[in-house]
């Protein structure tokens, strides 16, 4: 029983004084695309887009390509975007869609900084 309180305390010691390196590493985020990041690899999956009405037109079309897919009916459309995952360490990760490999921009792994005029 000791030596495992004493094993607890030394992982709780080591957790609280590593939380610096594992910033980044985990972590969700919510609103249009919603994205989920394990061990710093982040996995976004947009949500569907529904409209309903007379905003979504009154033809029939459909087209799909590497970006997503949408389909529209009289009153009815729906538009699905790809999933994309960011792979990688900092500094040097990729985002991997249907579309292909490219490098990650700043913007898929840290907020973007805006100047003010």
């Amino acid at each position: 029983m000791k030596k495992s309180i004493v094993t607890l305390l030394f992982a709780i010691a080591f957790a609280a004084s590593s939380s610096t390196a594992s910033a980044g590493w985990f972590g969700a985020k919510f609103g249009a695309s919603p994205s989920l990041t394990l061990f710093g690899q982040t996995l976004t999956v947009p949500i569907p887009s529904v409209v309903l009405g007379a905003a979504a037109g009154t033809s029939v079309s459909g087209s799909a390509s590497t970006s997503g897919a949408s389909v529209s009916l009289p009153f009815i459309k729906v538009g699905v975007k790809t999933p994309k995952l960011t792979v990688g360490v900092p500094g040097a990760k990729i985002a991997i869609t249907a579309g292909g490999i490219k490098k990650a921009s700043a913007g898929d792994t840290k907020k973007k900084k805006t100047k003010k005029k």
